[in-house]
Formats: C-alpha cells, sequence, structure tokens
C-alpha cells in the first residue's frame, strides 16, 4: 500500500520548511515593494526579468540531469557521475560565454531599461545567472539523492539574508544591496554545496551531447510556458509606464511565493512519477486510473492554495494600498496556475515516453497564440489585465491540445481522462475570469467553491494520503 503514495512523511515536512521560507521571501517582497514603490519596483521587475530569461541561457542542462539521473539504476555510478560531470563542463563553457557578452554590452553601453547608465548591471546579473546555473546542478542531484537538507539550508539562508538587507538602505542603493548580495550568498552556497558533495568533479564532455537532446526540448517546454509570462512582462515594458512593471512585478511574486508549497510537491515527486509511469507503460489501464488520481490531487492542492490566497488578498492591499490596482490582474495570473498545473501529469509522462519535441511544438504553438493577443492588446491601449487574460487562454490550449495528444499517441480513453479538467470546469474557470475583468470578487470565490464541490471525493483521498504517511512513518519508528 505504502508504494502508492504520492508523498511520504519527509515530504510533507520538507514542504512545511518551505513553507516558512515561502513566508520569508513573500515577506521579502512586500517589505521590498513597500520601500520601493512602483517606480523603484520598476526598475528591479526590469533586472528580475533579464535575470529570468538569461535563467534558460544553460539550454535545458538541468532539466536533462533531472529527467536522466532519475531513471538510473542506483548501481550505475559511473553513468551518474559522466552526466552529472558533462553537465558541470558544459556549464563552465556557457559562463564564459556568458562573460565575453557581458563585456560586449558594456563595451558599447547598450542601455537595458529605461535608467541612467543601466548596461553596468550586466555583470552582477550574468554573475548571479552564471552561479545559478551551477546552483541548480547541485539541487537536482541533492533532490534526487533525496538530500533535502542542504537544499532547505540554502533556501533558508537566501531568504533570510535578503530580508536583511531590505532594512538596511532605500532606493537605488537597495536595489544594489539586494542584487550584489544575492549574488554573493549563492556563490557561498556553491561552496556549501561541493563540501556536501563528496564525488570528484572533473572534466567531462562525453554525455553533453546527449544531455543537449534531452535537455532543450524540455527546455523549450519550460520556457514557452514561462515565456507567456516573460512576454507579457516584456510587452508591457515596451507599452505601459514604469508603475506599471512594478504593479506587474508584484502581482508576479505573489503568485510564484503562493503555489511555492505545490511546486514543493511536483518538484519532489518528479522523480518518482517518473519511475512509477514507466512501470505502468505496459498496462494503459492502471497508467490510466494513476494519471486521473495523481491530476485530481494537484488540482484540488492548486485549488485550495488559489482559494486561500484570494481570500487573504484584500488584507495584504490595505497593508500595500499603492498597490491595490494589481488586484484582480493578480487573481487571473492565480487562475491561470490551476489550468497550468492540471497539465502537469501530463507533461511528465510524455518526458518518460520521451516525446520532448512534441510537447515543445505545443507549448511554442499556445505561446504564439497568447503573445499575439498580447500585442493586439497593447496595441490598441488595452488595460495590462488584458494581458494576463491572454495568458489564461495560451494555458488553455496548451492544455487541451496536451490531451488530445497524449490520447492519441499513448491510446489512452479520451473521455475518461478528459473527466479530470472536463469542459463543465473550464467554464466555470472562464466565468471566474469574466469575474474578475468585472471586479465581482465574491463571484471568483463561488466559481472555486462550484470547482471544490465536484472534486469533493478526491478531498477525502488527499486526507487518507496524508495520515496514512504518518502511519507508516510511525510503524517504521
Amino acid at each position: 500500500m505504502s508504494k502508492d503514495l504520492l508523498f511520504s512523511k519527509k515530504d510533507i515536512y520538507f514542504t512545511i520548511f518551505r513553507y516558512f521560507i515561502f513566508f520569508l521571501q513573500a515577506l521579502r517582497g512586500f517589505v521590498l515593494a513597500y520601500f520601493l514603490g512602483p517606480f523603484f519596483l520598476g526598475i528591479y521587475g526590469y533586472i528580475m526579468l533579464y535575470q529570468q530569461y538569461l535563467s534558460y541561457s544553460n539550454l535545458g542542462i538541468e532539466y536533462s540531469v533531472n529527467s536522466e539521473v532519475s531513471v538510473l539504476d542506483s548501481n550505475k555510478i559511473i553513468e551518474k557521475q559522466k552526466l552529472v560531470n558533462s553537465a558541470f563542463t558544459w556549464t563552465f563553457y556557457m559562463s564564459i560565454l556568458l562573460m565575453l557578452i557581458s563585456a560586449v554590452i558594456f563595451l558599447f553601453r547598450l542601455e537595458l531599461f529605461p535608467f541612467e547608465n543601466s548596461y553596468e548591471y550586466i555583470f552582477i546579473i550574468m554573475l548571479l545567472t552564471i552561479f545559478s546555473h551551477f546552483q541548480k546542478i547541485f539541487i537536482n542531484i541533492f533532490r534526487i539523492e533525496k538530500k533535502l537538507k542542504p537544499i532547505i539550508i540554502s533556501e533558508f539562508i537566501t531568504a533570510s539574508s535578503l530580508l536583511l538587507i531590505i532594512f538596511l538602505f532605500d532606493g537605488i542603493h537597495l536595489i544594489n544591496a539586494v542584487l550584489y548580495g544575492w549574488t554573493l550568498i549563492v556563490f557561498l552556497i556553491l561552496i556549501y554545496f561541493r563540501y556536501i558533495y563528496k564525488l570528484s568533479i572533473s572534466y567531462n564532455t562525453t554525455r553533453i551531447k546527449l544531455l543537449f537532446k534531452i535537455g532543450f526540448p524540455l527546455l523549450i517546454y519550460a520556457f514557452s510556458y514561462y515565456l507567456m509570462g516573460l512576454m507579457t512582462r516584456t510587452l508591457i515594458g515596451v507599452y505601459y509606464p514604469l508603475e506599471v512593471m512594478g504593479y506587474f512585478s508584484i502581482a508576479v511574486s505573489i503568485t510564484t511565493a503562493t503555489m511555492l508549497g505545490l511546486n514543493t510537491i511536483t518538484w519532489l515527486i518528479f522523480p518518482s512519477l517518473i519511475k512509477k509511469m514507466e512501470n505502468l507503460s505496459s498496462n494503459t489501464e492502471q497508467l490510466t486510473n494513476y494519471i486521473i488520481i495523481v491530476s485530481n490531487k494537484i488540482i484540488l492542492v492548486v485549488l485550495i492554495i488559489m482559494t486561500i490566497c484570494i481570500l487573504l488578498l484584500p488584507v495584504l492591499f490595505q497593508i500595500l494600498p499603492d498597490y491595490k490596482p494589481v488586484l484582480f490582474t493578480l487573481i487571473i495570473l492565480l487562475i491561470n496556475q490551476l489550468i497550468f498545473n492540471a497539465g502537469y501529469v501530463f507533461v511528465t509522462l510524455c518526458i518518460e515516453r520521451k516525446m520532448h519535441l512534441e510537447i515543445a511544438l505545443i507549448s511554442i504553438i499556445s505561446v504564439l497564440i497568447s503573445t499575439g493577443f498580447s500585442l493586439f492588446f497593447s496595441e490598441l491601449g488595452y488595460s495590462y489585465i488584458w494581458l494576463a487574460v491572454c495568458n489564461v487562454f495560451g494555458s488553455f490550449i496548451f492544455f487541451n491540445l496536451l490531451l488530445l495528444f497524449v490520447a492519441k499517441k499513448i491510446e489512452l480513453d479520451f473521455y475518461r481522462i478528459k473527466k479530470i479538467f472536463n469542459w463543465d470546469i473550464q467554464l466555470i474557470i472562464i466565468a471566474s475570469v469574466i469575474a474578475a475583468l468585472n471586479e465581482f470578487y465574491f463571484i471568483i470565490l463561488l466559481s472555486f467553491l462550484i470547482i471544490g464541490i465536484l472534486k469533493h471525493n478526491v478531498v477525502v483521498n488527499i486526507y487518507h494520503q496524508i495520515v496514512q504517511a504518518f502511519e507508516i512513518s510511525k510503524n517504521k519508528t
């Protein structure tokens, strides 16, 4: 029975600790917004936008390390080392390339955003990016090996240290302090990770081609999804005032912080999901049942998180009244998370079946349509809330195309898996988006309640899941 558990007691504790770190990160975001104000937060948002674009500059190597090492047998130590060392070698080469690009931008004084001498930020942005690339490889290794303690320690140090920095500076000096402090902290964490990682790290290029072959399509998929949000912020930077970038930046920060708990769970269960689906690959009926069970649990968890967050938002904007105009845009961004996470298990299944290019193509189609509509609304001078609506539209396209593809390619029962997120639920979500556009706060909450009622059986299953995890752990002790 225990083998069917979606998450263990250890995973639950890890999630609880991460939520404490989420509290620190959220507090940091709110305090930063309070001290900077919309204008300077807009500048900070531009810098973070560049950093997020550059976070994909390792061309998906960290994704391929995750997917390839997680399916290796524990006795294949040599192969694991080849994969890990090839990842570090590739990242080293990319680091050199990024620093050369930085030098060109600095020498030619290419302005990054509408602020005096913005090109001077390029080196610190690149250094933070490079250190983060190495950090992600270590974190993926520790996750696969179930060494969660170093991950939690590193995240706690980062969150708490950056929170303390905020109280020491203001204005543009605060932005500089956060950037340089963050970069130094990640560098020190890399030293700590190297100490924890006992195996040798050596130059190796033998698995770079394989990592790139697997990782690049995964990068396209991941980048394509996040590209919806990144393109929205890019269009806001082009068509809207700097203050709007500040508004949208805090909306994105709150959305990211809110979903941290779920992202922790999906991040933890990804290797075991791939293993489980691989084991069930010869039995379509069992595989379908497993997909339905896990997907329903994820959808309900997202719904609960979203509802709690939306209930707390009026209190939050009493503390941060300057950012109140972004309330319903933020709600739409949260609704978008429900649609996106509904397809998580199907994406994992595609990764297990090595169908990386197919999900990448579906992602690109969704992004192109979403970006086209976003550009249309921006050109016509519509409110920036419509750009968030375009993200929701793109996520709907992605989910339904993905469902059709999986059902046809893997020969699953389309009508059974469609019930996970059927047209009734999708129409209710559309109604909640329309309610947000018209600022009908309580109708949004009513929509979520109706979805919860439709999924009420899953609530009991999740409760038993958690109880069972603790009972198994108690019996072992």
